[in-house]
């Protein structure tokens, strides 16, 4: 047998008690028996025993059968609780209780009388107990009393009918037989009450627990089943027998298994009650998901024995959940899709709540906007407002099925849209009263706008100036407006359903409306102009613009046709186009149409071998025609002149007239200069051909200046820049001729021009310096001055002397420039020196072009007095002799201004010019200077000696200073010092050199004194 199950255990000591039992009544009623030497005595006893033994085991069978475990019940009922449970169980009626009290003592007592005839002398009370104990057992208080006094009664009776006197210890055992009696009855029936109000309790509990949909079980410290209810078994699937002694490896796959067995460990480790979900798997493979309450089991120690849980089955409430999560999903993409504001509107509350939508829609953030009711004027305009309000308020009272309007919404960025505003009542009280409102929002702003857009556009359809037709996909008319029946003469029913192909007037051919149509395809667009026909049969032209309209998948819906008669604007456009381009008195083209056609005709020309002259005419003398016959007379000498140039002109030719007497004339396809020299021989001829003024032949002549291209590979604007060039080249050579450009000296002058510029800039960067060559007296070695000399220092070339550059810009407006900045920063420099205690004389060069400026003089004195400290007299001018004889009276003038401002003047390389005496009487000039040619081959030339010795005499006789350049030894300074001129200048002294240079050789030359072994000697016995 198991004794793991509660019955068998049960069973097993209930047989055991029995056993127990039987033997102690048999060994004690057997030694009570052998008491006995009367045999009848003995047979009575035994019957009376065995009476007793039957009835009282009867009765504990009775009891310990009601009191049997069922086979389901949990393993740790015990056998204490088992016979709770039969007693609580037993409703036998009273009086058969009261009967089985009654009998049970009845037979004690009998025991005891036939005892009595026995040699016992004894009252052996308390073999009373048991028939009491047993009644009490069996039927509580009452029973328990009953036995109790009959067994008091039967055990006095017993006692007096044997003749045996009550002794006091007898007495006390009496007393104490009743006074047990009676506590044993009471305490029986305190305990039968304790036992009914636990199985109260417990029938309670059970009643719970089995009645729960819930699962309830407990399990060991092992993880086997100990006890569950029926949903246990229903949420496993399996009968509770085959689940009671099992862990969850025999009910759930593995993984669940292993996870719920160690989360039951964990919750008896941290020895605390704990709720959570667990997802489980059956071995038929359903899954299934538990709120589960779990907690340890304690035994009568406090440890934990097992754990207790109450499992909730989640599984279709999830699925529930989750199904209505995937709704709400659902429905809030829907929401979202529909690009709808929903709102909800409290009646009772007042409270109005809208989605976030509502709000996007009118560019605010989700929750920026207050919705209350009494701020809807913030973003409804007062006419809106009421009329909304009117549409609800009508709703509410049951006048309209539903509120619906559109209504204009300010939106956050100031702008008013258009919100189609649409709601009813969603919920009611028992009374009917309307408790919520609900509605949706839409945006219609662009169907507003296309609303309005249509009404636009279908007045601008009727009323518009311009002619509009629709022509379907298929080439049929299908719509055209009233102007379109103006222009053509076609009413509107006469082309509807007809292709506009009636409206051609045949001068488009194919290949015009094959482009047409190739734009349009491609571009979904095409205007132009084009000719038509009206219903009268006239030729029209017309400005037409085609629009290609197709639907959403592109497919062509149809055509948009705008035309405009243009008629009386070709006309216009027509003789615009003759004043625009045409000169008004001789009607040949002007200048524009000029500009054109040298275009094209340049264009043509690069495309062959041939060449083009363009010829730049002036009519000589035509002011003295025009002095004597007058304006009428000399327009008559322009038109007579034209003709005659008309008749000796080929069709490619082109004869145009700028204005004035002058004319452009395009000679094509020219074979060779040759060839364009006979053409121009012909057109002098034509010009000089007479022309009848107020009957009077008249005849002038004409100088053309002519640019061939591509020998002149230039641009039209300066081919025929050229050309006017060459014809002052003509007019200047005696005109009735003409003058060929030629592109090489053009070229060089170009040159110039981009040189002179460059020297512009290099004077405007600071890339111009000064550079200093001494001047001394080689009597004493004493230096007298300084002269300033121009040096470029060029980024890339390096330092450049005044012969690189300085030849370019002779006589261009640079020259003046260039010089006025040399006069500033040489005195600067001057003033400098001075104040560092150097007075020396500073030289400054000036050419020709710069001496005869207007403000020469001006300029000058302000230089002058920007350096207040430096005396005027230190400033020396160098004048070259060729600039100050080409006009001797206004540099005379020029240079006397300058002596009254203090200002030295010397005549710079004197003997290479006129060396006129009476020119040089009459020019106020203080210093001579011999030209370096004749200086530096003195000692070898005879002709550069007499020279400078005629020089330095013509100086001492006009009582002038006189000073050599170009002295490279100072045994040419020797010499000069034999002819009585001591100030020199030249490489022999020093090289020129910067400013900063200057100290340096000043203390090196002093130092050096070469100077002093110097004697003058007589430079003819050198040349000897």
């Amino acid at each position: 047998m198991n004794l793991d199950s509660p019955r068998n255990r049960f069973i097993a000591t209930a047989t055991a008690a029995y056993l127990v039992f039987a033997l102690v009544w048999i060994f004690l009623s057997d030694r009570l028996l052998g008491a006995f030497t009367d045999i009848s005595s003995m047979i009575w006893l035994s019957t009376a025993k065995g009476l007793f033994f039957v009835v009282s085991t009867a009765g504990m069978f009775f009891v310990a059968l009601q009191a049997v475990p069922s086979a389901e019940s949990s393993g740790k009922t015990s056998l204490v609780g088992s016979l709770d449970q039969g007693l609580s169980v037993f409703q036998a009626p009273r009086w058969m209780v009261y009967l089985f009290a009654l009998l049970v003592t009845v037979l004690m007592v009998g025991v005891r009388v036939g005892m009595a005839h026995g040699p016992l002398d004894r009252p052996m009370l308390i073999l009373f107990m048991m028939p009491i104990i047993l009644s009490a057992l069996m039927g509580g208080l009452g029973p328990g009393l009953l036995s109790t006094l009959v067994a008091a009664f039967g055990a006095f009776w017993a006692i007096t009918a044997s003749g045996i006197w009550v002794s006091t210890q007898d007495q006390v055992q009496f007393a104490a037989l009743v006074v047990n009696g009676v506590a044993v009855s009471v305490l029986s029936a305190v305990l039968r009450h304790a036992l009914r109000r636990a199985d109260s309790q417990r029938r309670l509990l059970d009643s719970v627990v089995s009645g729960t949909s819930d699962a309830v079980f407990v399990k060991d410290r092992a993880g086997r089943y100990l006890l569950g209810n029926q949903a246990t078994a229903q949420f496993i699937g399996k009968p509770l027998s085959e689940i009671l002694g099992k862990d969850d490896t025999t009910l759930f796959d593995s993984a669940s298994a292993a996870q719920v067995m160690a989360t039951d460990q964990a919750i008896m480790e941290a020895n605390k009650t704990q709720t959570h979900e667990e997802s489980v798997k059956t071995l038929d493979g359903q899954e299934m998901v538990f709120l589960v309450t779990k907690g340890p089991v304690r035994d009568a120690d406090g440890k934990v024995s097992g754990i207790f849980g109450v499992s909730r089955d989640m599984t279709e409430r999830l699925k529930a959940k989750k199904l209505l999560r995937a709704r709400e999903r659902q429905l809030a993409r829907v929401v979202e899709g529909s690009d709808q504001g929903f709102w909800d509107w409290n009646l009772q509350t007042n409270v109005f709540q809208v989605s976030p939508r509502w709000e996007t829609m009118l560019g605010y953030a989700p929750g920026e906007v207050d919705v209350r009711v009494e701020r809807w004027g913030d973003l409804v305009p007062p006419d809106d407002l009421a009329a909304a309000m009117l549409s609800i308020q009508r709703h509410l009272a049951g006048e309209t099925s539903n509120h619906e309007m559109d209504v204009r919404y300010r939106a956050k960025n100031g702008e008013l849209r258009w919100i189609h505003t649409r709601g009813r009542i969603v919920e009611w009280d028992g009374d009917g009263k309307p408790l919520v409102m609900a509605g949706s929002h839409t945006d219609v702003t662009q169907q507003k706008d296309f609303e309005l857009a249509q009404r636009a556009a279908s007045t601008v359809f009727e009323s518009s100036y311009e002619g509009l037709m629709m022509v379907r996909a298929d080439g049929l008319i299908t719509k055209v407006n009233p102007a379109f029946v103006r222009i053509t003469g076609y009413a509107a029913e006469e082309v509807i359903g007809k292709s506009p192909r009636i409206l051609a007037s045949g001068r488009q051919g194919v290949d015009f409306y094959r482009a047409m149509w190739a734009a349009i395809a491609t571009q979904d667009y095409w205007q132009g102009e084009i000719w038509n026909r009206r219903k009268g049969g006239e030729v029209y032209a017309e400005l037409l613009a085609i629009s290609v309209v197709r639907d959403s998948a592109g497919a062509v819906e149809h055509y948009v046709g705008v035309f405009s008669d243009i008629s009386r604007l070709k006309s216009h456009e027509a003789e615009l186009d003759r004043i625009a381009h045409y000169d008004p008195l001789t009607g040949v083209p002007n200048r524009r149409l000029l500009a054109d056609r040298l275009a094209q005709a340049i264009a043509r020309t690069s495309r062959s071998e041939l060449s083009l002259a363009v010829c730049y005419l002036d009519l000589d003398s035509f002011k003295q025609v025009n002095d004597r016959y007058g304006h009428s007379g000399g327009d008559q000498l322009l038109v007579g002149v034209t003709e005659h140039l008309k008749k000796i002109l080929r069709a490619e030719d082109t004869l145009a007239r700028l204005g004035g007497d002058e004319f452009v004339l395009l000679l094509a396809d020219i074979a060779s200069p040759e060839e364009c020299s006979i053409v121009l021989e012909r057109v002098l001829a034509a010009v000089r051909t007479p022309v009848q003024i107020d009957g009077q032949a008249v005849s002038v002549s004409a100088s053309i200046g002519v640019s061939l291209y591509p020998q002149d590979r230039s641009d039209a604007d300066t081919v025929l820049r050229h050309a006017d060039q060459a014809m002052y080249l003509a007019k200047n050579a005696g005109r009735n001729g003409f003058h060929l450009f030629d592109p090489e000296s053009d070229r060089k002058a170009q040159q110039h021009r981009v040189y002179v510029d460059r020297v512009r800039l290099a004077l405007k960067q600071d890339e111009l310096v000064l550079f200093y060559q001494p001047k001394v007296d080689l009597r004493d070695g004493r230096l007298i001055g300084v002269e300033a000399l121009v040096r470029w220092q060029h980024p890339e070339q390096g330092l450049l002397p005044p012969s690189a550059f300085l030849p370019h810009i002779q006589g261009s407006n640079l020259d003046a420039v260039l010089g006025d900045w040399v006069i500033r920063t040489a005195l600067a420099q001057a003033a400098r020196w001075w104040d560092e205690g150097l007075q020396l004389e500073m030289g400054v060069n000036i050419s020709a072009s710069h001496l005869v400026q207007p403000d020469f003089g001006e300029k000058l004195a302000a230089a002058l007095a920007a350096q207040p400290r430096l005396p005027p007299g230190t400033l020396e001018l160098e004048v070259l002799e060729t600039a100050a004889f080409e006009d001797i009276n206004a540099a005379g003038a020029i240079l006397r201004q300058c002596q009254t401002l203090g200002v030295r003047v010397a005549l710079d390389d004197f003997g290479t010019g006129y060396s006129s005496l009476t020119y040089l009487r009459k020019l106020p000039v203080d210093t001579l200077k011999i030209d370096q040619s004749f200086v530096r081959d003195m000692l070898t030339d005879a002709d550069d000696r007499g020279i400078v010795e005629s020089v330095i005499r013509l100086a001492s006789a006009f009582n002038r200073a006189v000073i050599a350049e170009g002295v490279e030894t100072l045994e040419i300074g020797a010499a000069l010092l034999g002819m009585g001129c001591h100030q020199v200048q030249g490489y022999g002294v020093a090289r020129p050199m910067p400013a900063s240079a200057l100290a340096d050789w000043v203390r090196q030359w002093h130092q050096e004194g070469r100077w002093r072994g110097l004697a003058p000697f007589d430079a003819h016995s050198y040349a000897i």
